[in-house]
């Protein structure tokens, strides 16, 4: 059987085309996945920001200006997307090393308190903090963060119920 080469089966997924792209990535997963764990260091993430990069190039697959060029264009999706992942990280832990640094101003957080918001993972504990501690409004967090008003919102809530949860547990100290 004859191997479609990249180009055609760009052009075959333009035209919509849907088993071109699964052979397509078929093809060249395996280098996208592999760039996305050489920037984010750990599988986990290395296989989320691969099957994103996945969903953006088809999603974009008609911006591809030459389309022999595929694995190196996937490649650059990968590489981009996890560099922004790391920025917005490293972005997320500054803040909230910058926010443990300093003492909360509010005489109701105590230290229980402030240890149960230790507690809580990164991507609930910082729109937490930007919105409570730090007074921003839920579209300010929104646009820091970028992730929609409604996404704050559901971070906010989720935050909220696990200090609950790790506050009112009998007999557990956070």
């Amino acid at each position: 059987m004859e191997q479609r080469s990249d180009t055609d089966l760009v052009r075959a997924t333009r035209q919509g085309d849907r088993s071109a792209y699964a052979q397509l990535i078929r093809r060249h997963y395996q280098a996208v996945f592999l760039v996305c764990l050489g920037v984010l260091g750990n599988v986990h993430d290395a296989e989320d920001m691969a099957q994103e990069t996945v969903i953006t190039g088809f999603e974009k697959i008609r911006q591809l200006r030459e389309p022999g060029q595929f694995r190196g264009w996937m490649i650059r999706i990968a590489r981009n997307s996890s560099i922004n992942l790391v920025r917005r990280k490293t972005t997320a832990e500054k803040a909230l090393d910058r926010k443990a640094d300093t003492p909360m101003r509010h005489s109701d957080a105590g230290p229980d308190l402030q240890q149960a918001v230790a507690q809580l993972p990164w991507d609930l504990r910082l729109p937490l903090v930007m919105y409570y501690f730090d007074g921003r409004s839920v579209k300010s967090v929104a646009q820091a963060l970028e992730i929609s008003t409604s996404g704050v919102y559901l971070k906010l809530r989720t935050a909220l119920k696990e200090l609950h949860e790790l506050l009112t547990a009998p007999g557990e100290t956070p």
